[in-house]
């Protein structure tokens, strides 16, 4: 989990929107997001030939050339387009470019934005190989799609308007109008710690931050690491208190493909231990948070994964 305490005073930062543990409208095109060459992912490991086993789905990405992800391109550290170069970039981005290499030999992918509400559907239907797009683990979730990982942890915190008083804790949401991402773990946690609260919800993180600055609800639950990213680019807008669920990110893969979630879980695993996933999170979560890479969460510790 990152912890506000580790937040850095952050250097400029140019941030667009940012996806709410999920995008924006799935059914918009897909883009590229290849890396240039070289630099991060230059020693990502690649699978063995034995590995890609016939008739697999990994066979299917190798003879295809690229893998195609469910995720973001509005989520600054996470999965945010370039408006410069049109590059994907941030933890997420980087993540899928890494398996990408390992089941092609060069990090060739195509992301496809999706919304919370749609992620399963594209996963069943095979639109995406995978979805990257802090993708909280859940055991009713794992009933739709199956999660490799988990391979990130974060939680629920609250932001408010700048100069908002008397809310510091979840327990401080009751009675009032709270916003949350739809589809999105917030809606229960925040119907377990304040029960007398009203919930609204909105698609996507964009819209969230923007009811919350109309005042269309006193506060907005979401992940830490997203509304930390928000606060940094819109100083109206500020974190408070610390998380209060702990929330692990998975990999989303079609439901049933037990084949290919133990080849993404024995990569996940190689990309732990080669230092490779800690390399991707200093250059992407980590240029705002002080501190080394935080120890990845064990792969299948959490119900669901």
């Amino acid at each position: 989990m990152v912890s506000l305490k580790r937040v850095a005073a952050v250097a400029a930062v140019s941030m667009i929107g940012l996806s709410a543990c999920s995008g924006t409208d799935s059914a918009a095109p897909a883009v590229p997001g290849e890396p240039k060459a070289g630099g991060l992912l230059a020693d990502a490991p690649v699978a063995a030939a034995a590995d890609i086993l016939p008739g697999s789905t990994m066979e299917k990405i190798k003879k295809r050339g690229e893998l195609i992800v469910g995720g973001s391109l509005d989520a600054p550290l996470l999965s945010q387009q370039n408006p410069v170069s049109g590059e994907v970039e941030g933890f997420d981005a980087d993540m899928g470019k890494a398996l990408a290499k390992y089941i092609i030999g060069e990090p060739k992918v195509k992301i496809v934005n999706s919304a919370s509400e749609t992620r399963e559907a594209l996963l069943a239907n095979g639109t995406v190989d995978v979805v990257f797009q802090t993708y909280t683990i859940t055991p009713e979730r794992a009933e739709q799609v199956s999660f490799a990982g988990p391979y990130y942890s974060s939680g629920l915190s609250i932001a408010v308007k700048k100069d908002t008083t008397g809310i510091t804790k979840p327990e401080d949401l009751n009675g009032k109008t709270v916003i949350a991402g739809a589809n999105t773990p917030a809606i229960p946690a925040i119907k377990k710690a304040a029960p007398q609260a009203k919930i609204v919800t909105f698609g996507s993180d964009p819209e969230c931050v923007q009811a919350l600055k109309q005042d269309r609800g006193v506060a907005y639950v979401q992940d830490e690491t997203l509304l930390v990213a928000d606060a940094q680019k819109d100083p109206s807008i500020q974190v408070v208190g610390k998380p209060f669920t702990s929330d692990p990110y998975g990999i989303g893969l079609k439901h049933g493909d037990d084949q290919f979630k133990k080849f993404v879980n024995d990569w996940l695993t190689k990309t732990q231990s080669s230092g490779l996933w800690q390399r991707i999170w200093k250059n992407s979560l980590g240029t705002v948070v002080q501190g080394e890479a935080p120890a990845p969460p064990q792969i299948g510790s959490v119900p669901g994964s």
